[in-house]
Order: C-alpha cells, then sequence, then structure tokens
C-alpha cells in the first residue's frame, strides 16, 4: 500500500471526439477545497465511455480521462473535506457514475440530489478512474463496507458502482412483493447482476436470451427460469403466467426491447436500464394505458445510494464477472467490450 503522492501519473484520455485513446502523462496538483486525491486501485471499462470517445454527450470538454466504476485508495484531502472522520488518508472509497452535486439548486435542497440540473457525471464532467491516480469531490464519494474486500477483489467491486447499481436501484424502485415476476432482458455485463439482485431481493427471476448457451450461467445466477427468444415467444408464456410486475432491458437493443414490452403485467413497470443503439424504441400505447403499464429510464442516483447498493452487494455476495487488463492494455480491454466480447466486464487494475 502506498499513500505518498507522486510528482505525475499515467492515465489514458481522449484528447478528443472521434481522436481515439491515448497514455499521458498528468502533473499531479493540490486537491481543491474539496476534493479528494485518490490512487486508483482498479476502474470499469462501462459501454458509456463510447459518448465521450465519439463525442455524444452534450458539453463535454477535451482532453478527458473517462472511468466511472473506480474503487481506490486515498491519498490527499482538500483543505475543506470533512476531517471529524469520515475520510481518512489510507481509505478505501468507491466512486460511481454520479459525480456529485451542486447543493444549490431545487432538486438538491429538496434532497433530491440525482436530479441536480448540474448533474456532473465522473468521467465526462470531470476526469474520472481509467489513471493512476484521479481527484472526486467528496459528495462523489462511496463509502464501502468495511468487509467489502473480505470476499471480493477490487476488480470485482468496481462495475458494482455503475452497472450494479444501476440494475439494484432499478429492482429496488419497481413496486413488488416477493415473488412476484422480474423479467431480465439480456444476460450481458448488466443483465448478469441484474439476476443477481432482483434473485437476492425475493423476486421469481425469469430470465432472457437468445440461444441455450447462457441458461446454466443464468441458473446459477439464480434465475428461477431461463427463456430462449428463439424457442419460444416470450411474451405469450410470461402473460400466461400473468405478466411480468417488473421488466428489467440490459441489453441494448430497441427492437428486442419493443418486442419485450407487451410482457408486463397490470400496473408492471419496464426500466430501461441501457441506452439502445440501433433505432427508437416502439411502444403500442393502448396496452400500456389499458394495463397501467410504466415505462421508464433509469441511471445511477447518488453517492448515498450507492453506499445502499454496496451494503447489499457485500451481505447478500453479489459479484460482477470480471476480466483483469492493466493500464498498458487499455486499447484491448476497451475493444473487447465494444464488440460485446468480455462475459462480462473488463476493469484496468492497478499496483497498490
Amino acid at each position: 500500500m502506498t499513500t505518498t503522492i507522486p510528482k505525475t501519473y499515467k492515465a489514458v484520455s481522449c484528447p478528443g471526439a472521434g481522436k481515439g485513446w491515448e497514455t499521458v502523462t498528468v502533473p499531479v496538483r493540490d486537491p481543491k477545497p474539496t476534493e479528494l486525491f485518490l490512487k486508483v486501485l482498479a476502474s470499469g471499462i462501462c459501454n458509456s465511455d463510447h459518448f465521450v470517445l465519439d463525442g455524444a454527450w452534450p458539453g463535454i470538454t477535451y482532453p478527458r480521462i473517462t472511468g466511472h466504476e473506480v474503487v481506490a485508495r486515498v491519498v490527499a484531502l482538500g483543505a475543506a473535506v470533512d476531517r471529524a472522520g469520515r475520510y481518512k488518508i489510507g481509505d478505501v472509497i468507491g466512486i460511481g457514475w454520479n459525480g456529485g452535486y451542486c447543493g444549490v439548486c431545487r432538486f438538491c435542497r429538496k434532497g433530491d440530489f440525482e436530479a441536480c440540473v448540474e448533474q456532473p457525471v465522473t468521467g465526462f464532467s470531470h476526469d474520472g478512474g481509467h489513471g493512476e491516480y484521479m481527484y472526486a469531490p467528496q459528495n462523489a464519494i462511496v463509502a464501502l463496507p468495511e468487509d467489502a474486500t473480505k470476499n471480493s477483489s477490487y476488480a470485482e467491486l468496481a462495475p458494482l458502482l455503475c452497472a450494479g447499481f444501476t440494475v439494484y436501484d432499478a429492482v429496488r424502485t419497481t413496486p413488488h412483493k416477493p415473488g412476484d415476476i422480474c423479467l431480465v432482458q439480456g444476460i450481458g455485463g448488466l443483465g448478469h447482476l441484474a439476476i443477481q439482485y432482483a434473485a437476492k431481493i425475493g423476486l421469481k427471476v425469469y430470465a432472457v436470451s437468445s440461444g441455450p448457451a447462457k441458461e446454466a450461467l443464468a441458473k446459477s445466477l439464480g434465475a428461477y427460469e431461463y427463456i430462449d427468444s428463439k424457442q419460444t415467444d416470450v411474451v405469450e408464456y410470461i402473460q400466461s403466467l400473468g405478466g411480468a410486475k417488473a421488466i428489467i432491458c440490459t441489453a441494448p437493443s430497441a427492437k428486442h426491447i419493443s418486442a419485450i414490452i407487451p410482457a408486463a403485467s397490470r400496473y408492471g413497470v419496464v426500466t430501461l436500464v441501457s441506452a439502445a443503439v440501433d433505432g427508437n424504441v416502439e411502444v403500442f400505447n393502448p396496452f400500456m394505458n389499458m394495463r397501467r403499464a410504466t415505462l421508464r429510464g433509469w441511471a445511477c442516483g447518488a453517492a448515498h445510494d450507492a453506499e445502499d447498493c454496496m451494503r447489499f452487494s457485500t451481505m447478500a455476495n453479489i459479484k460482477a464477472m470480471v476480466r483483469e487488463f492493466k493500464l498498458e492494455e487499455f486499447n484491448e480491454a476497451y475493444e473487447d467490450m465494444a464488440a460485446g466480447k468480455p462475459q462480462f466486464r473488463n476493469v484496468i487494475v492497478f499496483p497498490e
């Protein structure tokens, strides 16, 4: 373990939209008054990193270091950071998608921090964790349970701070009771976590994918039943069981999302947690009206909600399936992710 402060550090940065990734040397500065300076231990690669690479995120400035699934060690504290014991040099903490909040807008004043009008995003609004070190606002810090690393590596914990938190929160905020049907569409980086959370929360999970290849995996993760969409009419089958109270759409396909929406029960909630890359989702409006069903989008909340996710994940032994890479292997890791090859999360790991 090291808490010494270097003069420079290496990171992977995007110099501009469409210009790829490059390894850069970043000079170390003193943290701003409300910032922490962190030694990165693990940083997950998320599909949304491509928004920076492609210039598809409004208002982004370059160069930009991405990375918003981060486990890190505290190296230095800004002058105004709370020193009453919450953060100490050497602590291992998390950083997720939510990059803090302004604290003064009408949403923040109501405690609705994830709706902050500024909506800072780690790795978009300010530099993220794809480097040896990073800076983070104190109101973006996710405290980890003391026993979080007892059964999980830093690499296994990192994806829970975005991918895991997103699906956990989507399942948690869907009105349900134990034994209700939860349909998880897609068994990839998000889906393999959604199955675990929904099952551990007490829902009857039906996992959907095409072909038989992922059946054994889905059941090992807690799925009550696996549905091969090539062999079974998913909507007809789920409706024969009374419909799904919760549908978690994790695969970024507008075609497949549109096709599965009618599987919702009366008062069912369909949640989109991934961004479709093949067009717009289509909805048959009378169906939604007559069943009083809800279609909603969902993204990560603020740090205090992420802490709930990490506590539950530790208690329930939720694990991300990961493949580890070194920083110098970043391009390989990113291209592997973009091609949909990993099973299921690629993570950059750093020596302590």
